[in-house]
């Protein structure tokens, strides 16, 4: 080839080789963000697959070029950067110790098939290469954390595979030659270690974001949005498996006298102190729970376990009574302590959605609250509880 048709099919080359990397990137977040809780699961599997494929793909267009021009291998094709830069950044965020494996026996067949002869060079920068890509996948978060040692990293993978293959198809003369592969790899680097830094923070910012969407602002508890929707998947799960739950929904009594009388800064507080009640009682309990603040001085727990058994339903909704009224509050010389009422409600076969069964509670609270406040009240049946 003439030097002007080389430096051409680099820069097309090159340019090509930034879309796709580009596009392998954003591809790889686009599965990160995808809703289905299906395709969650079975999440690593698709990156497997896909991620071998890919590099399948690379591999195979490695060995046609070595094919056409052994000596061009790589280089001002720019494969062999594709393949250092993809290997280097798949590995530091997958953290999938299955594609190191495959990766390591993709490179170790590619160097027995076209190794004229072995030497100890060619053992010890193969076992370099494997040993970088067990590197970024062990090392991978904290890698993430620093760009100036991903690139330190990259560099170093970069050297050890270059190195390789160096020693399968000898070392060009040519000073263009050089030139054009730290070129390629310099710039791949850039993009891809910019692109995936840039892509993890845009990630957390969004993950964050829809967080906080599901999160009460004061109390940091989980707000009603958040409650409908696991409300929602606690009613299919027993629809379908049977998996009974339950709702403990209680109101802090007289609440408004609290702030009537203290003003709202000292509200903010009260109930921040029993949100984190909450939040530890529903850690502590030896079956999964989630606390939420539904509303103003309301607050709700759904507890996956089965409680038709009132003894076991009642000894739950007291305990979460008598931890909010052993609550105080030193408000200058004053004491301040709250109360609240308890209404609970069981999921029931013949409930028709996963509203009713909140319904049932909320009517549960209302009768703690309308015959005489601080008390339990377990499906429509109420119990007096002992301070």
């Amino acid at each position: 080839m003439k030097p002007f048709d080389i430096w051409v099919s680099f820069i097309v080359s090159l340019i090509t080789n930034m879309i796709v990397l580009s596009g392998t990137i954003a591809f790889l977040f686009w599965l990160e963000e995808l809703p289905n809780s299906w395709a969650k699961r079975v999440k690593p599997l698709i990156e497997i697959v896909l991620s071998t494929l890919y590099f399948v793909y690379l591999w195979g267009q490695s060995w046609l070029s070595s094919g056409i021009a052994a000596n061009a291998f790589g280089f001002h094709w720019t494969f062999l950067n594709m393949i250092i830069v993809s290997m280097f950044l798949i590995n530091v965020y997958l953290d999938i110790w299955l594609e190191v494996f495959i990766e390591a026996v993709l490179m170790l067949s590619y160097v027995l098939f076209f190794a004229p002869t072995f030497n100890i060079y060619t053992v010890i920068y193969y076992l370099a290469f494997t040993f970088m890509l067990v590197f970024c996948y062990h090392w991978g978060d904290l890698l993430l954390k620093h760009a100036a040692l991903m690139y330190l990293s990259l560099g170093v993978m970069g050297f050890t595979a270059i190195a390789l293959v160096s020693c399968l198809f000898g070392v060009s003369t040519d000073p263009y030659f050089w030139l054009r592969q730290i070129t390629a790899l310099i710039l791949l680097s850039i993009v891809g270690i910019e692109y995936t830094l840039s892509s993890k923070r845009l990630l957390e910012r969004n993950t964050q974001a829809a967080k906080m969407a599901n999160r009460d602002g004061l109390t940091l508890l989980d707000n009603f949005s958040k409650f409908d929707k696991d409300l929602a998947k606690a009613h299919e799960r027993f629809r379908i498996d049977r998996k009974p739950y339950a709702i403990f929904e209680l109101d802090i009594d007289l609440f408004k006298q609290v702030n009537d009388n203290y003003g709202h800064l000292v509200g903010n507080t009260v109930l921040k102190a029993i949100a984190q009640e909450l939040a530890q009682f529903a850690a502590s309990l030896p079956y999964p729970a989630n606390a939420y603040r539904i509303g103003g001085e309301e607050f709700c727990l759904i507890i996956h376990d089965d409680f038709s058994d009132d003894d076991v339903a009642f000894k739950v909704a007291d305990q979460i009574r008598r931890r909010i009224s052993q609550l105080s509050f030193t408000i200058g010389t004053s004491t301040i302590n709250v109360t609240a009422s308890v209404g609970q409600a069981n999921s029931r076969l013949d409930h028709y959605n996963a509203h009713d069964v909140y319904k049932m509670a909320d009517r549960s609270l209302y009768l703690s609250k309308q015959r005489g406040r601080n008390r339990v009240t377990l499906e429509g049946n109420t119990i007096v509880g002992m301070n």
